[in-house]
């Protein structure tokens, strides 16, 4: 009589359809993008001939740029906290690698003092290793240092050439002098939207 009564209630499975997590938060992070040449969208019948059509155009515009700020705002403040996540997770370990390294170096440096070529102490979890770390110069005050060394060391000191575009871009438009080495193009009009106050 049971199995009468189940074989003949027959129940469907039901699916729940649930939007994604990049639907809600983020609609167009995991959207396509068109990266072959050519794959831009096609022409559209839409031209701009009318004021209305300009300015429709313009706060399409506007929307789109205001959208982008938005993300760029987003994704530092994302960057920032995930910094400061991996910061205050790491605090810790950090910590202990510092100390225990400090307890571990004299160690090494005894037994590597005793070896002839190897400066490693290998063992089973892993290998000591002391490196010479290359050295460092640090300039604190340049004028001091370039004054001496003028005198003193000149081979220590460099007299840089360097070209002074502004005069280059004036002896070329103005007096259309070529120079060799130099391409020269004038500036074109490039459009700019933004929004009245």
């Amino acid at each position: 009589m049971q199995a009468a009564v189940l074989d003949s209630v027959q129940t469907e499975p039901k699916t729940l359809t649930l939007p994604s997590v990049s639907d809600i938060l983020y609609p167009d992070f995991f959207a396509p993008v068109p990266t072959e040449p050519g794959s831009a969208p096609s022409e559209s019948a839409f031209k701009v001939d009318s004021l209305q059509k300009a300015d429709w155009t313009i706060s399409r515009i506007l929307d789109a740029e205001a959208r982008i700020a938005r993300r760029a705002e987003l994704a530092s403040e994302l960057h920032t906290r995930v910094d400061s996540w991996l910061e205050k997770a790491s605090a810790s370990d950090n910590d202990s690698v510092v100390y225990l390294s400090s307890l571990l170096r004299p160690y090494v440096e005894s037994e590597v003092s005793m070896q002839h070529r190897s400066r490693s102490l290998v063992l089973p979890s892993g290998t000591a290793q002391l490196r010479k770390l290359p050295d460092t110069l640090t300039i604190e005050d340049a004028p001091a240092a370039l004054a001496f060394c003028e005198i003193s060391h000149p081979e220590a000191v460099v007299i840089k050439k360097e070209l002074i575009r502004s005069t280059l871009k004036s002896l070329i438009a103005s007096q259309a002098e070529a120079i060799p080495g130099c391409a020269f193009e004038l500036g074109q009009d490039q459009l700019y939207i933004k929004p009245n106050a």
